[in-house]
């Protein structure tokens, strides 16, 4: 967590941008109390993440000291409307995962995470908030893993993921373990055996085959249809993504946790695309991707980019290079400000697969460009 001290050039500027009733905050002869981040935190916590806010939004995070660390530090009993505090705080970052990149929010949310694991364990609470507190946890834990696995750091984020298990498991939430553990999986799948990643993402549905919404189950379903696709079994991805389907058409939003309210259609087709291009299935893949892609604008670069980088191999695997070479670019110009290793990783393996293509003019003006960022 950075403090007053080690950054207060930045934190004086984004204070001053933090205002109530238009008015900037006025620190008492410079210097940081208390109750300046119990104001900064409430200011930041009723702020929702936009493509225009969040990445000023996640710095005035990093330095607002959570609510939780004054509760502990008081040594009061919590009660419900704090437990709330910290529910809300979570799904307000894994908002801004939708705008921001691992690389610029990991360290935050691990301090997240710190705080919230200290209240747990310093506070007096009853058996039901610390029950909310620890499936406040191990969501919180999922978030933490999944943007510090977005930054490139796999191991640290695999230790979340696991810690993030036992918190949801203890805490009664089969459905919040779950999510962790395919989520794992889904890392495993990229970075490990993929073999094992497809046990994984299975053992994750089938320990909350009863305790999920059909829209969890759906999301589980497509982490296995990846896990398959990365072990290169296409019959086993084409069932899961028909899982995937079957799941999501009896959805019943009431049902559904909050942290799955990001899993619509638009990125069900993406990820049966991403299935399709990684089993070298262009003909699937390319209309799947285009369609899809097209419902995704510059406020959400980073997936934007991301994705776009599949449609730009999908077309590569139908010969389509000058097409595949200008959704690569688009995809780098987008990745400027994602702040995601995955993004980066998926521009370099493109630019290996457009070198075999010297002379085209569209892959020569993707490689200049690449060149000159990278």
């Amino acid at each position: 967590m950075v403090t007053f001290g080690q950054a207060a050039r930045p934190i004086r500027g984004l204070v001053a941008s933090a205002d109530s009733g238009g008015e900037p905050w006025k620190l008492d002869d410079g210097i940081w109390r208390p109750r300046d981040s119990d104001r900064l935190a409430a200011a930041v916590q009723a702020t929702k993440p936009m493509a225009e806010n969040a990445r000023t939004l996640a710095h005035m995070w990093l330095i607002a000291e959570p609510p939780q660390v004054t509760a502990t530090r008081a040594g009061r009993r919590i009660g419900v409307s704090q437990a709330r505090d910290v529910e809300k705080r979570v799904h307000q970052l894994r908002q801004l995962d939708d705008y921001v990149g691992g690389q610029d929010t990991h360290a935050m949310v691990a301090a997240e995470l710190v705080a919230t694991a200290a209240l747990l364990r310093d506070a007096a609470y009853t058996e039901e908030v610390g029950r909310r507190l620890l499936v406040a946890i191990g969501e919180l834990a999922q978030v933490a893993g999944w943007v510090t696995s977005d930054a490139g750091h796999h191991a640290e984020a695999e230790r979340y993921y696991l810690a993030g298990i036992r918190a949801a498991h203890a805490g009664g939430d089969a459905a919040g373990a779950a999510n962790n553990l395919s989520s794992l999986a889904y890392q495993v799948a990229n970075v490990g055996d993929a073999r094992e990643a497809v046990t994984i993402a299975k053992s994750a549905c089938v320990g909350a085959r009863r305790a999920a919404s059909a829209t969890v189950r759906a999301l589980l379903a497509e982490r296995v249809a990846w896990a398959e696709a990365r072990a290169g079994d296409a019959a086993a991805a084409e069932r899961a993504l028909g899982t995937v389907e079957e799941q999501y058409e009896h959805r019943r939003p009431a049902d559904d946790p909050i942290w799955v309210y990001w899993l619509d259609e638009g990125e069900i087709d993406i990820m049966a695309g991403r299935v399709w291009t990684q089993l070298r299935r262009p003909l699937r893949a390319v209309p799947i991707l285009e369609r899809a892609t097209a419902g995704y604008g510059e406020e959400t670069g980073r997936e934007t980019g991301l994705y776009l980088t599949w449609l730009a191999e999908s077309l590569l695997q139908a010969n389509e290079v000058e097409r595949a070479a200008e959704a690569a670019t688009r995809a780098l110009r987008l990745s400027r400000k994602a702040g995601s290793s995955r993004v980066t990783e998926r521009l370099l393996l493109l630019r290996a697969k457009l070198a075999e293509f010297p002379g085209v003019a569209e892959v020569d003006a993707f490689q200049e460009e690449a060149g000159v960022e990278g």
